[in-house]
């Protein structure tokens, strides 16, 4: 039951988004103006914050590394041979973007803290540092690749000066620097405008979701974002789970490391979207729906991993 009281704030914000948008509380300009600060802003500054507090010492091992990006490798890799001809229209770079992009910060790891206790925040905080940058460039690169429509080397060359521009990656390879160079322990006044600017950026997130999403038809949605589903909250965690399993990570690591991996879409993969020029409302409804399939996967794959 626990689990679906960390979930259900999620739902509240998305639903006061909705709310005020069926109001017309808020514009079409608001809404836009509150995407560009999340993507450029609050976003990054949260991204940063968390890797700045990585342990160094685990970091440098090649092992882990493998091991926290293989799964996003592997699961990208299906969905782009399984899932290429048959999508239609301006949806498998959608799926490309979502398929891997899990709500990390807003439900994982206060789920894994719950669940797991301190060893479950000291594992998933380090398993973050690294697989966000796994996340970053793969989910952003594969869908801008997804969006140009064939790989060649002008894809790649146009998927990397995307991927340059990217504050998100620019905020994780930023974080990595400082950790490695020793430098992560910024000024007080710096760290705190960081703490403010990620505070603001999970609810103005789901608001500004919820204000975009259209609900007319949720069973017809339901069916059109199954992939999602199947390779959001099954695919990835299973992937994860054989892969940290395969590479000998401790007992710790591997729970915390598939309760990651089962979290639903990320809450600024719509914005992202928006700002790539996809279509942000089916993102966002890729968000409300895995986020309702989690409430019953959740709590499922924590007995499953001898948690409950």
């Amino acid at each position: 039951m626990q689990p679906v009281l960390v979930i259900m704030p999620i739902f509240i914000l998305i639903g006061a988004g909705y709310f005020l948008q069926r109001k017309k509380w808020l514009s079409p300009q608001t809404l836009k103006e509150n995407s560009f600060i999340l993507y450029w802003f609050a976003v990054p500054a949260n991204i940063l914050r968390g890797i700045l507090g990585a342990d160094v010492g685990v970091l440098r091992n090649v092992s882990f590394l493998a091991a926290v990006w293989l799964p996003y490798i592997i699961t990208l890799a299906a969905v782009w041979a399984t899932a290429r001809r048959k999508e239609t229209g301006c949806l498998f770079p959608e799926l490309m973007l979502c398929a891997t992009r899990g709500n990390h910060f807003y439900v994982g790891l206060p789920i894994v803290s719950l669940v797991m206790g301190q060893r479950g925040i000291e594992a998933g905080t380090l398993i973050l540092a690294l697989s966000l940058v796994a996340m970053q460039l793969l989910s952003i690169g594969g869908s801008q690749i997804a969006l140009l429509g064939t790989v060649s080397l002008k894809t790649i060359k146009s998927t990397c000066a995307q991927l340059l521009k990217n504050p998100l990656l620019i905020a994780c390879v930023l974080g990595l620097s400082l950790v490695f160079t020793g430098l992560n322990r910024l000024p007080p006044w710096i760290d705190e405008t960081l703490v403010i600017l990620s505070n603001i950026s999970a609810g103005l997130a789901l608001i500004t979701l919820g204000a975009g999403m259209r609900l007319q038809n949720i069973l017809k949605t339901v069916a059109s974002v199954w992939r999602i589903v199947l390779f959001k909250l099954a695919v990835l965690p299973a992937v994860t789970y054989v892969i940290f399993t395969f590479f000998g990570l401790s007992r710790d690591m591997i729970q915390a490391g598939v309760l990651l991996a089962s979290m639903p879409v990320a809450v600024n993969s719509a914005i992202i979207a928006q700002e790539m020029g996809m279509d942000s409302a089916y993102c966002a409804m890729d968000i409300a729906v895995t986020t309702l399939f989690s409430l019953v996967t959740l709590p499922f794959l924590i007995r499953l991993l001898g948690l409950a």
